[in-house]
Order: C-alpha cells, then sequence, then structure tokens
C-alpha cells in the first residue's frame, strides 16, 4: 500500500469517528430532553393526585349539602303549601 491509500483509510477512520462522536452527543441531548420531560410528567402527577384528593373532599361535602339542601327544600315546599291551604280554608270558611 502506498502512503496516498494510507492517508485516504486514516480520512475515512477520522471522519466516521467525527460522525461518532456527533451522534454520541446527540444521543446525550435527547437524553437529557427526556429526563427533562420525566421530571415534568412527574410534577404533572404529583399536581393531578393533589387535584383528585381536592376534588374528592369537594365531592364529599358537595353530597352533604345536597341531601341538607333537599331536606330544606321540601320543608319550604310543605309550609308555602300549609300556608295556602290555610287560606283557602280561610276564605271559604267566609
Amino acid at each position: 500500500m502506498t502512503q496516498d491509500t494510507h492517508s485516504r483509510r486514516l480520512e475515512k477512520i477520522e471522519d466516521k469517528l467525527d460522525k461518532l462522536t456527533e451522534a454520541i452527543v446527540s444521543i446525550a441531548r435527547i437524553e437529557e430532553r427526556v429526563a427533562t420531560v420525566l421530571k415534568h410528567n412527574d410534577r404533572f402527577f404529583v399536581k393531578l393526585d393533589k387535584l383528585e384528593s381536592r376534588l374528592d373532599v369537594v365531592e364529599t361535602k358537595t353530597a352533604k349539602y345536597q341531601s341538607s339542601l333537599a331536606f330544606t327544600e321540601r320543608f319550604f315546599w310543605i309550609i308555602i303549601t300549609a300556608g295556602i291551604g290555610l287560606f283557602a280554608y280561610y276564605i271559604r270558611s267566609y
């Protein structure tokens, strides 16, 4: 082999090493991005867990208030109906 073929082979090897170095750098950048995305996902899951627990509390309170409100509404309509009944009774008695 001549000096020229050796230098061409050496250039090819250097080019391949440069490409390999670029690929490794790209992989490292992608790894950093993936790590960042995973951290963001973890934060979102923590926030989602907090929101779910808050929603459970709100649903429990709403159920309590709903039963209380239903009782109050029924009592209100009973009073109104009794008042109208008494009014009709007094009008009829005259």
